[in-house]
């Protein structure tokens, strides 16, 4: 099954994107991880086989630090929006950029895409967990896993993206098992360093923007977007809804 979003060939069912990621170094509890990437694969195909001449890319952020070791960290909260680039604006490329403000500018600059935040993935309402070594110095290493669900809104744990992202119809299916919250959209898992970093004169202390840099996996389910038609018999099935609801408390 193939859908074509915004120009961006979408196989199905199940959806696994690789993608790179590049982010802010946090050393103690109440800071926010954010940062930058771009999805490289979908289902193992290169994007630029999935459309003519674009990029997807994303920006996250509104990760906060709950708790913080030398091995392990947690986050609560989370957003991640991702943008569909073509002509100009498929520009994002870290290594041949000036510094990491051009990157945040060419990673936002297309369509908005999807927008995700952060689901529950324990007691304590964390959302993201990672593990490793001199985690909270200025050269972590380590890797981290998550969960997401599609945010209708765009406006969830201080997201300013908005609503209307392309795809997020195709992706709000709940099929990715979660112990808490109820099911999920996405599986999120993100390896991390200080290694092969794309402006390392912004990371002379370790606390520049983007000074970690690593790969992500972004795995969800893709279902089928609705048609008009099917849009318009789904808001005329509500308004039977509402309609028997009401005569039966009358």
């Amino acid at each position: 099954m193939a859908q074509n979003v915004g120009g961006l060939q979408i196989n199905g069912p199940s959806v696994f994107a690789v993608a790179s990621v590049y982010e802010n170094v946090v050393t103690a509890v109440g800071q926010t991880l954010s940062g930058v990437g771009e999805v490289t694969q979908i289902n193992g195909v290169n994007i630029s086989d999935l459309c003519s001449g674009c990029e997807l890319t994303y920006r996250f952020g509104g990760y906060t630090v709950t708790s913080l070791s030398a091995s392990d960290i947690t986050f609560s909260g989370g957003w991640i929006n991702f943008y569909l680039g073509s002509g100009a604006n498929n520009d994002f490329n870290p290594f041949s950029s000036a510094d990491s403000s051009a990157d945040l500018a060419a990673a936002t600059n297309g369509s908005l895409f999807l927008t995700l935040a952060g689901h529950q993935i324990d007691a304590a309402g964390n959302t993201f967990a990672g593990e490793g070594r001199d985690i909270g110095t200025s050269s972590p290493i380590g890797f981290g896993a998550g969960l997401a669900d599609v945010d209708n809104t765009g406006m969830a744990n201080g997201n300013t993206a908005g609503g209307g992202a392309l795809a997020n119809s195709l992706f709000d299916t709940n099929t990715v098992a979660a112990a808490f919250g109820g099911n999920a959209d996405f599986q999120l898992g993100s390896s991390f360093s200080a290694i092969l970093l794309p402006h390392p004169g912004e990371c002379t202390d370790g606390q520049g923007p983007m000074c970690v840099a690593g790969s992500a996996d972004i795995r969800g389910v893709a279902g089928v977007i609705p048609e008009p038609q099917t849009y318009a018999l789904l808001l005329a099935g509500l308004g039977v809804v509402g309609f028997v609801a009401r005569r039966r408390r009358i």
